[in-house]
Protein backbone atom coordinates (compact mmCIF):
# COMPACT_ATOMS: atom_id res chain seq x y z
CA UNK A 1 0.00 0.00 0.00
CA UNK A 2 2.79 2.63 0.82
CA UNK A 3 4.77 1.99 -2.08
CA UNK A 4 1.87 2.25 -4.80
CA UNK A 5 1.39 5.90 -2.83
CA UNK A 6 5.02 7.00 -3.28
CA UNK A 7 4.24 6.02 -6.82
CA UNK A 8 1.06 7.80 -6.97
CA UNK A 9 2.70 10.91 -5.77
CA UNK A 10 6.57 10.70 -7.38
CA UNK A 11 4.12 10.09 -10.91
CA UNK A 12 1.94 13.61 -9.99
CA UNK A 13 5.23 15.38 -9.62
CA UNK A 14 6.81 14.07 -12.81
CA UNK A 15 3.37 15.48 -15.02
CA UNK A 16 3.63 18.82 -12.86
CA UNK A 17 7.21 19.12 -13.90
CA UNK A 18 6.17 18.47 -17.12
CA UNK A 19 3.37 20.69 -17.79
CA UNK A 20 5.70 23.19 -16.33
CA UNK A 21 8.41 22.39 -18.43
CA UNK A 22 6.07 22.56 -21.73
CA UNK A 23 3.54 25.59 -20.76
CA UNK A 24 0.37 25.60 -22.95
CA UNK A 25 -0.18 28.26 -25.35
CA UNK A 26 -2.69 30.87 -23.99
CA UNK A 27 -4.72 33.47 -26.20
CA UNK A 28 -3.91 37.08 -24.92
CA UNK A 29 -4.63 40.48 -25.51
CA UNK A 30 -1.50 43.27 -27.25
CA UNK A 31 -1.85 46.19 -24.61
CA UNK A 32 0.80 48.24 -25.83
CA UNK A 33 3.95 47.84 -27.73
CA UNK A 34 6.85 51.29 -27.11
CA UNK A 35 9.78 51.52 -28.35
CA UNK A 36 12.75 52.70 -26.51
CA UNK A 37 16.25 54.45 -27.92
CA UNK A 38 19.73 54.47 -25.57
CA UNK A 39 21.96 56.47 -27.10
CA UNK A 40 25.37 55.10 -25.93
CA UNK A 41 28.34 56.83 -26.14
CA UNK A 42 31.32 54.33 -27.55
CA UNK A 43 34.18 56.52 -27.67
CA UNK A 44 35.56 60.49 -28.51
CA UNK A 45 37.18 61.56 -31.62
CA UNK A 46 38.53 64.75 -30.96
CA UNK A 47 35.86 66.76 -29.72
CA UNK A 48 33.19 64.73 -31.01
CA UNK A 49 31.60 61.28 -29.22
CA UNK A 50 30.93 58.87 -31.93
CA UNK A 51 27.81 57.02 -30.29
CA UNK A 52 25.60 53.74 -31.13
CA UNK A 53 21.69 53.18 -30.43
CA UNK A 54 20.60 50.58 -28.11
CA UNK A 55 16.90 50.07 -29.52
CA UNK A 56 14.82 47.41 -26.68
CA UNK A 57 10.70 47.00 -26.95
CA UNK A 58 8.65 47.07 -23.91
CA UNK A 59 5.21 44.87 -24.72
CA UNK A 60 2.41 44.49 -22.28
CA UNK A 61 -0.39 41.48 -22.65
CA UNK A 62 -3.28 41.27 -21.13
CA UNK A 63 -3.14 37.40 -20.35
CA UNK A 64 -6.78 36.18 -18.16
CA UNK A 65 -6.56 38.38 -15.01
CA UNK A 66 -3.44 40.27 -15.19
CA UNK A 67 -1.16 42.78 -17.37
CA UNK A 68 2.74 41.81 -17.67
CA UNK A 69 4.95 43.48 -19.48
CA UNK A 70 8.44 42.25 -20.98
CA UNK A 71 11.29 43.64 -22.44
CA UNK A 72 13.72 42.81 -24.97
CA UNK A 73 16.56 44.01 -26.74
CA UNK A 74 16.56 44.65 -30.65
CA UNK A 75 19.58 42.48 -32.26
CA UNK A 76 20.33 39.87 -34.65
CA UNK A 77 18.60 36.75 -33.18
CA UNK A 78 15.21 39.54 -32.26
CA UNK A 79 13.94 41.89 -34.69
CA UNK A 80 11.20 44.58 -34.30
CA UNK A 81 7.29 43.22 -33.10
CA UNK A 82 4.90 42.99 -36.13
CA UNK A 83 3.39 46.59 -36.80
CA UNK A 84 0.08 44.87 -36.85
CA UNK A 85 0.50 44.47 -32.58
CA UNK A 86 -1.75 47.28 -32.04
CA UNK A 87 -3.93 47.88 -28.85
CA UNK A 88 -6.45 45.08 -28.47
CA UNK A 89 -4.81 42.59 -30.97
CA UNK A 90 -5.02 39.01 -30.24
CA UNK A 91 -1.68 36.96 -29.42
CA UNK A 92 -0.82 33.80 -28.34
CA UNK A 93 1.44 34.11 -25.41
CA UNK A 94 3.49 31.24 -23.04
CA UNK A 95 4.56 32.28 -19.63
CA UNK A 96 7.77 30.34 -18.37
CA UNK A 97 8.74 32.00 -14.67
CA UNK A 98 9.45 35.33 -15.76
CA UNK A 99 9.90 34.67 -19.42
CA UNK A 100 7.24 35.31 -21.60
CA UNK A 101 6.61 34.14 -25.26
CA UNK A 102 4.81 35.65 -27.89
CA UNK A 103 4.47 34.03 -31.23
CA UNK A 104 4.63 35.95 -34.57
CA UNK A 105 2.17 35.38 -37.81
CA UNK A 106 4.48 33.37 -39.57
CA UNK A 107 5.39 30.88 -36.56
CA UNK A 108 8.49 32.84 -35.22
CA UNK A 109 8.45 33.75 -31.41
CA UNK A 110 9.69 36.51 -29.24
CA UNK A 111 11.31 35.74 -26.04
CA UNK A 112 10.85 38.73 -23.47
CA UNK A 113 12.27 39.20 -19.62
CA UNK A 114 8.82 39.64 -17.64
CA UNK A 115 9.98 43.10 -15.61
CA UNK A 116 6.48 44.35 -14.07
CA UNK A 117 3.35 42.21 -13.29
CA UNK A 118 -0.50 44.01 -13.04
CA UNK A 119 -3.66 42.59 -11.57
CA UNK A 120 -6.39 43.76 -13.79
CA UNK A 121 -9.90 42.21 -14.88
CA UNK A 122 -10.69 39.66 -16.96
CA UNK A 123 -9.38 39.94 -20.40
CA UNK A 124 -11.69 39.84 -23.17
CA UNK A 125 -12.55 36.07 -24.54
CA UNK A 126 -10.19 35.95 -27.71
CA UNK A 127 -12.84 33.90 -30.14
CA UNK A 128 -11.11 31.63 -32.39
CA UNK A 129 -12.11 33.79 -35.64
CA UNK A 130 -9.99 36.78 -34.27
CA UNK A 131 -7.27 34.23 -33.66
CA UNK A 132 -7.20 32.96 -37.07
CA UNK A 133 -7.32 36.47 -38.91
CA UNK A 134 -4.48 37.73 -36.40
CA UNK A 135 -2.57 34.91 -37.84
CA UNK A 136 -3.56 34.23 -40.85
CA UNK A 137 -0.96 33.77 -44.00
CA UNK A 138 -1.85 37.20 -46.79
CA UNK A 139 -2.44 35.45 -50.07
CA UNK A 140 -0.62 34.85 -52.39
CA UNK A 141 -3.23 35.72 -55.45
CA UNK A 142 -4.63 33.03 -58.07
CA UNK A 143 -3.15 29.84 -58.41
CA UNK A 144 -1.51 29.91 -62.15
CA UNK A 145 -1.86 26.13 -62.20
CA UNK A 146 -5.67 26.76 -62.89
CA UNK A 147 -6.92 24.50 -65.69
CA UNK A 148 -7.73 26.81 -69.17
CA UNK A 149 -6.53 29.75 -70.02
CA UNK A 150 -7.93 33.55 -68.50
CA UNK A 151 -7.29 35.82 -70.67
CA UNK A 152 -5.27 38.88 -69.24
CA UNK A 153 -7.39 41.64 -68.54
CA UNK A 154 -7.25 44.88 -70.52
CA UNK A 155 -4.91 47.48 -69.57
CA UNK A 156 -6.19 50.35 -67.86
CA UNK A 157 -5.81 53.34 -69.65
CA UNK A 158 -2.96 56.33 -68.66
CA UNK A 159 -4.19 58.52 -66.01
CA UNK A 160 -3.85 61.67 -66.37
CA UNK A 161 -1.20 63.18 -64.60
CA UNK A 162 -1.54 64.63 -60.83
CA UNK A 163 -0.82 68.70 -59.86
CA UNK A 164 2.36 68.45 -58.10
CA UNK A 165 2.20 68.96 -53.81
CA UNK A 166 4.02 72.10 -52.81
CA UNK A 167 6.63 70.86 -50.06
CA UNK A 168 6.05 70.28 -46.91
CA UNK A 169 6.37 72.95 -44.15
CA UNK A 170 9.41 72.85 -42.31
CA UNK A 171 9.08 70.94 -38.98
CA UNK A 172 8.97 73.04 -35.91
CA UNK A 173 12.41 73.35 -33.81
CA UNK A 174 13.04 71.23 -31.10
CA UNK A 175 15.50 70.01 -28.62
CA UNK A 176 16.43 66.47 -27.47
CA UNK A 177 16.77 64.79 -24.31
CA UNK A 178 18.04 61.92 -22.59
CA UNK A 179 16.81 60.38 -19.89
CA UNK A 180 18.41 57.58 -17.27
CA UNK A 181 17.71 56.35 -13.89
CA UNK A 182 19.50 53.68 -11.08
CA UNK A 183 18.00 51.86 -11.15
CA UNK A 184 16.42 51.41 -14.57
CA UNK A 185 12.55 50.77 -15.70
CA UNK A 186 11.57 53.96 -13.65
CA UNK A 187 7.76 55.49 -14.74
CA UNK A 188 9.03 58.39 -16.73
CA UNK A 189 6.59 62.01 -16.23
CA UNK A 190 7.39 65.12 -18.26
CA UNK A 191 4.57 68.03 -17.53
CA UNK A 192 3.16 65.79 -15.53
CA UNK A 193 2.17 63.28 -18.62
CA UNK A 194 3.37 59.70 -18.05
CA UNK A 195 5.80 59.16 -21.39
CA UNK A 196 6.56 55.17 -20.42
CA UNK A 197 9.91 54.11 -19.06
CA UNK A 198 13.54 54.63 -18.40
CA UNK A 199 15.99 55.06 -20.42
CA UNK A 200 14.42 57.25 -22.91
CA UNK A 201 15.44 59.82 -25.62
CA UNK A 202 12.30 62.43 -26.35
CA UNK A 203 12.51 65.14 -28.63
CA UNK A 204 10.79 68.31 -26.96
CA UNK A 205 10.17 72.09 -28.34
CA UNK A 206 12.00 74.64 -26.60
CA UNK A 207 10.85 76.10 -23.57
CA UNK A 208 10.90 75.16 -19.80
CA UNK A 209 9.59 71.82 -18.90
CA UNK A 210 9.64 69.32 -15.53
CA UNK A 211 10.63 65.75 -15.42
CA UNK A 212 9.59 63.35 -12.78
CA UNK A 213 10.96 59.64 -12.03
CA UNK A 214 8.77 56.90 -9.79
CA UNK A 215 9.59 53.82 -8.98
CA UNK A 216 8.20 51.23 -6.17
CA UNK A 217 10.07 51.38 -3.31
CA UNK A 218 12.30 54.53 -3.83
CA UNK A 219 11.49 58.25 -3.49
CA UNK A 220 9.92 60.26 -5.86
CA UNK A 221 12.65 62.35 -8.07
CA UNK A 222 11.71 65.61 -10.33
CA UNK A 223 13.51 69.02 -11.92
CA UNK A 224 12.67 71.64 -13.85
CA UNK A 225 15.20 72.43 -16.59
CA UNK A 226 15.12 74.34 -19.77
CA UNK A 227 15.79 73.40 -23.44
CA UNK A 228 16.55 75.46 -26.11
CA UNK A 229 16.51 74.30 -29.84
CA UNK A 230 18.62 72.25 -31.30
CA UNK A 231 20.03 71.06 -27.85
CA UNK A 232 20.92 67.84 -26.39
CA UNK A 233 19.87 67.57 -22.85
CA UNK A 234 21.35 64.04 -20.35
CA UNK A 235 19.28 63.90 -17.27
CA UNK A 236 20.78 60.91 -15.18
CA UNK A 237 19.24 60.58 -11.76
CA UNK A 238 20.22 57.97 -8.68
CA UNK A 239 16.57 57.26 -6.90
CA UNK A 240 17.09 56.41 -3.57
CA UNK A 241 15.26 54.04 -1.53
CA UNK A 242 12.58 54.88 0.89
Amino acid sequence: MKSSRVLLVVSALLSLSAWCANPAWQAGRIVEVQKDVNTKTLYWLVNTPITEDEISYRISVHLKGRILTGIYQLGKLQGPPPETWVKDQPVNTQIDGDTMFLQQPGGSTLKLKIFKRKTAPLVRPVTSEELAEAYATPSSGPDDSATGFIPPAPAAPAAAPRPVAPPPAPAAPTGTISLRTTPYLADLYLDGENMGYTPARINLPPGKHVVRFEKQGYKTWSKEFTLTAGSELLVDATLEKK
